[in-house]
């Protein structure tokens, strides 16, 4: 008795789940910058717009579907309405618009792999031997296919879900207000690239007559609509939350890099976006799989049914044909791109429309196992690469300094080829320099020199000079290099220093290595704890979206040991220099980013705040007046009766001392360097009302204009409170 029928029929439930897979993959990897290029800060109101119009199309591909035969294919439906000629014309339409399709597809899904997965392989052998394996897939039926994806649904979408609520704490209310700060004709624009997206469900008229019940077609197609629809909104919404919808644009594929920023409670996992990429890995190669297929049934309609497996493998090589063109071209991929949205997606409505009108008014169990057996053994490729360990370096912390007509590189490597072999001593760490014109040819030089790779994945912490960082055109440079090569990932800690190579040098005196000295030296301070530390990701936000205050801890020896001497601010993208330590910690204070601090007010009575609450609003009329409202929880390191005079009395020490030092720095730097402490600018958008059109390309009119107010509540406990 055999476990599963083989009748090329699939459920309601498998034909969801594989139309699923054709919308989300490609819509989740290429729609949001997409959006947030064309509707930005509407880009929510987009992908609404975008569901409320694919849920329409989904109801007018049923009423299409309902003229079809029981068991009649599309291509034979096409020339039983429309006659031989057109019908034979729409056929050679699909054909050219499968192909399109598969082979674009084709390239997403190499260009994701040699950009984010497998650097170092060749684009032309992933791509060939991804279509010889969608190729094998299809020649086993849709049955088994769909079975395939059925079984993989949940173990691909409940890691997705999972990192997307973790991401989601992340997001930083003000960069999703105002929510319509763009004209509405942004949110059609946008609402049109959804709809390209979404009007894919057009797959299933070809999959109707695979379909066990063909009335179910509907509704599967419109459950796969609004579940993507639904991901794809808080995909959006958590990426314009972490990046704004500037920084947004110039990532490739925002949701990967998303990937790679999210924090695993525990820290146990370092590569977590090379596992969240086999979600892409198979999404993508559905759809190209799918492309492939219809491909092949629209050809082989035109030899009465036969000769299916030769269009398979031809159109396997068209896919590849156009994957190389577009990976050799921008200008064709561009191209490409402009004949889906402009051409291919209107008579993808149009067609089924006419067809529609004229109807109306006229007159396999171990072969399904052996394709999984296949897509496991490539996802074996997926690792950080297949490059021995002996042949790769690992920096755990970088310094780039700015030399005279060039910069210096510095690395700290742990050589975890040595580390791996148990008979082998290895120091903790081990020193190189490079010196070049820029850091491009610096990093160039050492591939080329030595036999060794450079590894980013696991590095700590990257120290950049103030002159390196202040040298606009070399700062720029180098984050292009990090962000086209995707060097480094951008949750690494960012760091500034006089001499960056100074600072990695101090490594010697420690007992760890100095990119772990830096992350526990910013988890573990004593006078305050941060809730978020600086990133290199933080800086590529920030001089994209130019909308906020960003303190970035400036290094410095001391005893031997580096330690944090002040802060470099950069507000609304611009540089302003640095601030003291105590002013960076009210600045965070005001901004609710501490999670502790501690002080003393005499030799008698240290303080800790173990809880802090910070808000703050827009008050007064027409010029902006911002309000800052602290609430604290200090407790007392000594014994004291929090309810007696003296409890009282220390209570309002405490209350004025905070209210008076806010107020005094907050001054201090508005006046010089025009820095507001506050970042109120930053949150404009959400509080302010039409203040933020009035200084929405104007913040230096806004630090000239703005008045600040603090106001602190002080509840007092004692060590047992």
């Amino acid at each position: 008795m055999q476990m599963f029928s083989k009748n090329n029929k699939i459920s309601k439930r498998q034909m969801f789940r594989l139309l699923t897979y054709d919308l989300l993959g490609i819509g989740t990897l290429l729609l949001p910058a997409a959006l947030a290029r064309h509707a930005g800060k509407n880009g929510m109101a987009a992908i609404g717009i975008g569901i409320v119009a694919g849920a329409l199309y989904c109801l007018f591909s049923g009423w299409v579907i309902s003229f079809m035969k029981e068991g009649e294919t599309y291509p034979d439906f096409l020339k039983r309405r429309l006659g031989t000629f057109f019908g034979t014309a729409a056929l050679v339409f699909y054909v050219l618009y499968y192909i399109c399709l598969g082979g674009y597809s084709t390239y997403i899904f190499g260009h994701l792999m040699v950009t984010d997965l497998l650097k170092e392989q060749s684009f032309y052998w992933i791509v060939g031997g991804i279509l010889l394996l969608a190729a094998y897939g299809i020649f086993q039926g849709i049955e088994g296919r769909a079975r395939i994806y059925e079984i993989l649904f949940w173990f691909l979408m409940a890691p997705l879900f999972i990192m997307l609520f973790l991401a989601a704490k992340d997001i930083e209310l003000p960069r999703l207000f105002p929510l319509y700060a763009e004209p509405f004709s942004s949110a059609a624009v946008g609402g049109y690239f959804c709809f390209e997206m979404f009007s894919l469900g057009g797959f299933a008229f070809f999959l109707a007559p695979f379909a066990k019940k063909k009335d179910a077609v509907r509704g599967a197609l419109l459950a796969a609509v609004v579940f993507s629809g639904l991901v794809l909104f808080a995909i959006y919404l958590i990426l314009q939350g972490i990046f704004g919808t500037e920084a947004m644009r110039a990532l490739e594929y925002p949701a990967v890099s998303l990937m790679s920023m999210v924090q695993i409670p525990g820290g146990f996992l370092e590569r977590q976006d090379a596992i969240m990429v086999a979600v892409w890995f198979f999404t993508v190669f559905a759809l190209l799989s799918s492309s492939m297929f219809y491909a092949a049934e629209s050809l082989k309609a035109f030899t009465k049914g036969k000769k299916e497996k030769l269009f398979i493998v031809l159109s396997a090589a068209a896919f590849f044909g156009i994957a190389v063109c577009s990976y050799r071209s921008a200008d064709f991929t561009n191209w490409l791109h402009d004949v889906f949205l402009f051409a291919a997606t209107p008579l993808v409505v149009l067609i089924p429309l006419v067809v529609g009108v004229c109807a109306k008014f006229g007159r396999t169990g171990k072969r399904a196992a052996r394709c999984v057996a296949l897509l496991c053994l490539f996802l074996t490729l997926s690792g950080c690469s297949t490059s021995e360990l002996e042949n790769r370096k690992f920096p755990l912390a970088m310094g780039v300094d700015a030399r005279e007509g060039g910069c210096l590189i510095s690395y700290k490597f742990q050589d975890l080829s040595a580390i791996a072999d148990q008979n082998a001593s290895a120091p903790d760490g081990t020193d190189f320099f490079i010196e070049d014109r820029d850091f491009f040819t610096g990093i160039s030089k050492y591939a080329n020199d030595t036999n060794k790779l450079l590894d980013y994945n696991h590095m700590k912490a990257l120290v950049l000079s103030e002159d390196f960082f202040e040298e606009e055109e070399s700062l720029i440079g180098f984050l292009q290099v990090c962000g086209k090569e995707s060097l480094i990932a951008r949750n690494t800690l960012l760091f500034l220093a006089e001499d960056a190579a100074e600072i990695l040098a101090l490594d010697e005196n420690l007992d760890t290595a100095i990119g772990s000295y830096l992350e526990e030296m910013m988890e573990s301070r004593e006078d305050y704890q941060l809730k978020d530390a600086v990133t290199l990701g933080d800086l590529y936000n920030d001089l994209a979206n130019q909308e906020q205050l960003l303190l970035i801890p400036v290094l410095a020896e001391e005893g031997g040991l580096p330690i944090i001497r002040s802060y470099y601010a950069l507000s609304c993208g611009a540089a302003k220099g640095e601030i003291g330590v105590q002013e960076a910690a009210l600045s965070y204070l005001s901004q609710n980013k501490l999670r502790t601090l501690s002080f003393s007010l005499d030799e008698q009575n240290a303080v800790r705040i173990n809880r802090i609450k910070a808000k703050g609003r827009f008050v007064g009329g027409k010029k902006p007046v911002y309000r800052s409202s602290i609430r604290l929880e200090a407790v007392v390191e000594k014994e004291l009766d929090t309810g007696s005079g003296a409890g009282e009395a220390l209570r309002r020490q405490i209350k004025t001392l905070f209210e008076r030092q806010m107020k005094q720095s907050a001054e201090n730097l508005l006046t010089a360097p025009g820095i507001d402490l506050t970042n109120s600018y930053y949150k404009l958008g959400l509080y302010g009302g039409g203040m933020y059109k009035t200084y929405q390309d104007d913040p230096e009119g806004y630090l000239s204009d703005l008045q600040l107010e603090f106001e602190a509540e002080v509840i007092l406990l004692n060590e047992r409170g």
